[in-house]
């Protein structure tokens, strides 16, 4: 199975972890050999905990041992999938673009 980083704006809001997880549901059916790994759902508790740089440090650290980066519509507004795709692009990691009904549109 190919693990794949599903990158989703947070800024620390429940809402966005409850998106994500539909997202994510979604996925599961469309791709049954994708393992889908949310950052958000595995240290968004811990985003009021520490400084906004070592909460990106894990999420690096999951990135890099993840297959590709897949990133849900709007990233563009969000300083943490921005900084996720830079990651990504300059350690060579595959990015797909996501909608929000789980298709693949790049």
């Amino acid at each position: 199975m190919k693990m794949v980083y599903i990158a989703h704006p947070f800024e620390g809001k429940p809402e966005n972890v409850e998106k994500v997880q539909q997202i994510i549901m979604k996925l599961l059916h469309k791709y049954p050999d994708v393992t889908p790994y949310s950052p958000l759902h595995a240290t968004g508790f811990f985003y009021h905990e520490f400084p906004y740089e070592v909460g990106m440090q894990h999420c690096y650290e999951s990135l890099r041992r993840c297959d590709e980066l897949w990133i849900c519509e709007g990233w563009q507004n969000s300083k943490g999938c921005n900084l996720e795709l830079q990651y990504a692009l300059m350690h060579g990691i595959p990015v797909k673009f996501l909608t929000s009904e789980g298709d693949i549109w790049t």
